[in-house]
């Protein structure tokens, strides 16, 4: 069956963090927005209160893998949030939680979100050519303010649907993203082809449904492997620039993890490979 709808991932597939701000100065940001919510909460940012933003990134880097690794039915993140609030002795609603974390969030564009030189030309060359497109991603928080970013970026006028773990309740690889898609787009996965850097949440998961898997590979040393780290950024108590963390992006660590032993029906390096690969002749 030929193809007719391409869905793709957005975390070092379409964007990526070339470079992140220095460490010092996320942080500092980061401790200014949650102190601010903290502040009309009537809650000084003091005492054990000071390493929030620390326990908070841990809360949900933990969240995330434990579902990752068991039924992938994605966290409540704002309940992890409260958890890692109640757990340092601040007994917040669940209302509170979302409030903190959406603070604790920076945004891509803070953190030097970049998109990868080719991706809009080859968007505009598969929509061009009569090619319906989507995108199924995992993501640690999304929202409105991820409809939003999306916005900003000009990605909106290219989804025909988007799926974002965090917001539909299943992480890739649980068939019931894919799903949520197929019926938005009212395509079948014989028809779509899946485009993503993980080979077991975007390769594996979607040859599993009978779709074409792409593997976008972008660094010389994959497949991914079980390293969470993807570039300078704020974690650590000092003030030495250590690596951030898949959660400090955005990304759920289901974009990355795992997938030996996986073949994909195709491999591209840049974006405008896909161009070329014979399923879209």
């Amino acid at each position: 069956m030929a193809i007719k709808a391409v869905l793709f991932d957005l975390g070092d597939t379409l964007w990526h963090f070339p470079k992140l701000p220095p460490a010092m100065e996320i942080r500092t940001e980061t401790m200014r927005r949650i102190g601010g919510c903290l502040k009309t909460w009537g809650v000084p940012l003091e005492g054990e209160l000071r390493f929030l933003g620390r326990e908070i990134r841990l809360g949900v880097e933990r969240a995330d893998r434990a579902a990752y690794e068991s039924d992938c039915v994605s966290p409540d993140f704002n309940e992890v949030v409260r958890g890692v609030a109640s757990g340092m002795g601040l007994d917040i609603t669940y209302e509170q939680g979302a409030a903190l974390w959406d603070a604790w969030n920076l945004g891509g564009l803070t953190l030097g979100r970049t998109m990868f030189d080719d991706a809009y030309q080859t968007l505009d060359w598969l929509r061009d050519h009569g090619y319906r497109i989507g995108c199924v991603t995992n993501r640690v928080f999304g929202g409105p303010r991820f409809v939003e970013e999306m916005r900003e970026l000009g990605l909106d006028k290219y989804f025909e649907s988007t799926a974002v773990s965090c917001d539909m309740g299943y992480m890739k690889p649980h068939p019931k993203i894919f799903e949520y898609v197929f019926d938005e787009m009212k395509i079948a996965p014989a028809e779509t082809a899946m485009v993503g850097d993980s080979l077991r949440a975007d390769v594996e998961a979607s040859q599993a449904l009978g779709m074409t898997a792409i593997w976008r590979r972008v660094r010389k040393h994959d497949p991914p492997h079980e390293d969470e780290q993807v570039g300078e950024g704020p974690h650590g108590d000092g003030d030495v620039a250590k690596p951030a963390t898949r959660a400090q992006t955005g990304r759920a660590l289901g974009d990355f993890a795992g997938g030996e032993g996986v073949t994909p029906d195709c491999t591209i390096h840049t974006l405008w490979e896909l161009t070329e690969l014979p399923v879209f002749q």
